[in-house]
């Protein structure tokens, strides 16, 4: 693995104030979270792999509305969990959780949705994907020389195999936490030689004082995650727009 699976560090969440702009609506026979620029329309789109909390953390939202200010076009958060998202109040285990949410199911759910999604939305020109921790893993089949997706961004990923990172040929962006037990600096190092060996468009943002989760489900009090996010998102937004050679502008929230 260049990842290691989920554990108990990928069920801690800070949660965030604040009104989602966006909705939950079907796409291609999904329940999705869209922005509220959505439009079948489009030829540009986002699309975020969630962690295990699903579409029922506001945090993500918030985030895809900040992506789809910033980058101008829809995000779509699509329930990969189906409806399944793990929960806190002691109930579920990774070990109870975890085998209704394997890489045959899940990367059954998003087959499905993408190949419909081809079908739907046939004259798209720019496809984009970021997978958070759980999600990168199921992220990385789209980033291969026959995927669908342009262009990818993991935020502290878990769960990836080496097979599936070598197989990745599109850009990806990694931003990654110094604390973290899942993406260690040996897993890292490992990461950085199979991208560089298969000469893949690369970027590692490193961050120290911070843990796993720190993009969507840290404190932002803290002066040092609150910057780690801006600077992880801000680097985000930058590689999506120069990868689709679009003018870099950061300054809409």
């Amino acid at each position: 693995m260049t990842s290691l699976p989920p554990q108990a560090c990928c069920a801690k969440v800070v949660f965030q104030d604040g009104t989602p702009k966006g909705q939950i609506q079907k796409v291609c026979d999904l329940d999705c979270y869209v922005t509220e620029n959505y439009s079948e329309s489009a030829k540009k789109f986002l699309f975020v792999f969630t962690d295990v909390f699903g579409l029922e953390l506001v945090n993500t939202k918030l985030v895809a509305d900040r992506f789809a200010a910033c980058l101008g076009y829809p995000v779509i958060i699509m329930d990969i969990l189906h409806g399944d998202p793990f929960k806190t109040d002691g109930s579920m285990t990774f070990e109870t959780w975890g085998p209704d949410h394997s890489p045959e199911i899940t990367n059954a759910i998003t087959k499905k949705f993408f190949d419909a999604f081809k079908t739907k939305f046939p004259d798209t020109t720019y496809l984009a994907g970021i997978g958070y921790c759980f999600g990168a893993k199921f992220l990385a089949p789209f980033l291969t020389a026959e995927g669908l997706l342009d262009v990818g961004a993991f935020a502290h990923p878990s769960f990836v195999s080496d097979e599936e990172l070598d197989a990745i040929t599109k850009p990806l962006v990694l931003s990654c936490a110094e604390e973290d037990t899942l993406f260690t600096r040996e897993l890292r190092t490992k990461s950085e030689e199979i991208l560089q060996k298969n000469k893949v468009y690369y970027q590692f943002d490193l961050f120290s004082h911070v843990s796993h989760g720190f993009t969507v489900r840290g404190d932002l009090s803290v002066p040092a995650v609150k910057y780690a996010a801006e600077k992880a998102f801000t680097d985000q937004v930058l590689w999506f727009q120069f990868h689709d050679k679009t003018p870099a502008c950061c300054a809409k929230k």
